[in-house]
């Protein structure tokens, strides 16, 4: 996910903000996009548990960009003339902020914030319709939340790598957590089949979430999650309790902070190592810190 190029083609198929009934389909694809953003906020309070600088750093710049998706989302229903709604059961679930850091990279950056990126990037930029003077900087402003959330995919990506690396035994919770999303997501939009079949834009409503599991599956495939060939029946079932009791096990999860016991490695002062660090602190000559001070500081 390195640009805005759709990875679905919606065609020339468009909604007609004229319609009422469009207007209510856009109005409920922008609510649930709206209350994603209000809880992206949180991602600030993973802060606590920042295991490095790099983190950290992460942390506050997508705090930042979260709240000011938050308010971009709202000058978009501003300047379509629309009421936010609430938002969908099921975008609540997969939602919810997790303490458990393993868990929060993987369901909320790499999953959960790609298959945001597949509805800002391939449906609504696509299908909102350009010859309404609105939507040009209703687009830029998407356009903009597009390449934020590319960041944060990558973020979750790249973290998921790492756990998976550390600690290989998450990959079959990951999985069962994995099938367990693909199974709820068609009900996000069961509201809407009735009338998929006569409407342009909803006719191609099955073939773009066939299109979102099929890009997950591979990029699950990708991070060494998702076997190339599903397993059985009985193994999925076990990976998805598995994934189930880590979820529930994970909502009475504390956070614990580390970054104040590895701030010194992390600016480079080898507080572990001691060693060289401990002489440049020392300074030329054996000045500025005392010998037995350095002893200490290298012990902390």
């Amino acid at each position: 996910m390195d640009d805005l190029t759709p990875g679905y083609d919606f065609g020339q198929d468009r909604f007609d903000l004229a319609n009422d009934e469009d207007r209510e389909i856009v109005r409920f694809v922008l609510s649930q996009a709206l209350y994603g953003e209000a809880t992206g906020v949180f991602c600030g309070k993973s802060l606590y548990a920042a295991g490095t600088l790099e983190a950290a750093k992460f942390y506050v710049r997508q705090a930042k960009q979260e709240l000011a998706h938050l308010q971009l989302f709202a000058d978009i229903f501003r300047l379509l003339g629309l009421q936010p709604t609430p938002a969908h059961w099921v975008i609540r679930l997969l939602a919810a902020h997790n303490n458990y850091y393993p868990l929060k990279v993987f369901m909320e950056h790499a999953i959960g914030e790609g298959m945001v990126l597949d509805i800002f990037k391939d449906l609504l930029l696509q299908t909102l319709p350009d010859e309404d003077s609105r939507i040009p900087l209703i687009k830029k402003k998407l356009r903009v939340v597009c390449k934020e959330e590319i960041e944060h995919v990558s973020w979750g990506e790249k973290e998921t790598r790492r756990l998976l690396g550390e600690r290989p035994w998450l990959k079959t919770p990951y999985y069962g957590l994995f099938e367990l999303q693909m199974a709820v997501l068609p009900l996000v939009v069961r509201a809407f089949e009735k009338r998929a079949a006569n409407h342009r834009v909803l006719r191609h409503l099955g073939r773009f979430l066939d299109y979102v599991r099929d890009r997950v599956r591979r990029q699950g495939q990708e991070l060494g999650f998702v076997p190339h060939v599903r397993p059985g029946f009985l193994y999925r079932i076990w990976a998805m309790l598995f994934g189930i009791a880590l979820f529930l096990r994970s909502q009475f999860a504390r956070s614990r902070s580390t970054l104040d016991k590895t701030y010194l490695d992390e600016l480079g002062f080898g507080a572990r190592g001691g060693g060289s660090s401990a002489a440049a602190l020392m300074g030329p000559g054996g000045g500025g810190v005392g010998a037995g001070e350095g002893e200490q500081h290298s012990a902390e």
